[in-house]
């Protein structure tokens, strides 16, 4: 059993994909950690992004009300339970909120770890880039991670994130988001898009749950065709066996890396 780690997911920036990076990717890789449901807290008001998970039995999910509570109170009592915790936090004021009630409370100091997702925006940058230092002056201790989601793979990571890692080139002289981190805080993984996170989520699943899963999907279409099923229910098993398969590689090529770069900055 593994030790019980506290994440946070923190952009003042919206629609940056943290849901999908909290749920595709830091609850998979809590869960195998220790094999408990993690502890889910969503702080968001106006929206509810993990209800599409409903049947991920990964997690314990709860909602957590910001405007109107003292959320200095709420955060001691979640960041002091005994078990792995993922925080989800909402973008714009929300975000702003959270992160000075865990500084005013002290609760960033119970935090293994900051992730701060982007996409390759200069909003998205700039966004990433004071949150880091905001939470940095508040605790030069804090491990933070930078997620860059949803890469095309059929793109350069350089090209598509110049903005973030600096133009390569030299074609537009675009120093780049990282140079302004300190050199030790330089760390960074990648979450590629794909169909499979969409489609899993559709499920109400995560996509490591559908690349794990036992039932034999091959079996169950046979048997379907065989015994004269429809072709809606014959479709949506084939469309199952083809997204388990999706699932499989997306875990093997993206998700198996991102695992390693996490275990390398939480251990270090």
């Amino acid at each position: 059993m593994g030790k019980n780690l506290k994440i946070a997911v923190l952009n003042t920036k919206g629609g940056v994909g943290k849901s999908t990076i909290s749920m595709q990717l830091l609850v998979p890789y809590l869960f195998q950690k220790t094999l408990q449901p993690v502890s889910y807290f969503e702080f968001d008001d106006e929206n509810e992004d993990s209800i599409s998970f409903d049947k991920c039995s990964l997690v314990w999910l709860e909602k957590v009300r910001v405007e109107g509570n003292d959320l200095r109170d709420q955060l001691r009592d979640i960041l002091l339970l005994e078990n792995c915790i993922c925080m989800d936090v909402g973008a714009n004021k929300t975000a702003v909120y959270v992160l000075d009630a865990l500084i005013d409370s002290g609760m960033i100091y119970t935090l293994d770890l900051i992730v701060i997702p982007l996409m390759d925006g200069e909003l998205d940058a700039v966004s990433a880039l004071n949150i880091y230092h905001k939470v940095k002056d508040a605790n030069p201790d804090i491990k933070t991670l930078f997620v860059l989601n949803r890469w095309n793979e059929t793109r350069d990571l350089h090209s598509q994130f110049d903005l973030f890692l600096g133009d390569k080139y030299g074609l537009f002289d675009t120093k780049g988001i990282i140079n302004y981190i300190k050199e030790e805080d330089r760390n960074y993984c990648v979450l590629a898009d794909s169909d499979a996170i969409k489609y899993s989520r559709s499920f109400g699943i995560t996509l490591w749950e559908l690349a794990n899963i036992k039932e034999n999907i091959d079996e169950e279409l046979k048997k379907a065709i065989l015994n004269g099923a429809s072709k809606d229910e014959i479709r949506k098993i084939s469309f199952k066996k083809a997204l388990k398969k999706d699932c499989e590689s997306y875990k093997e090529r993206i998700l198996k890396k991102a695992f390693r770069d996490l275990d390398k900055i939480l251990t270090n």
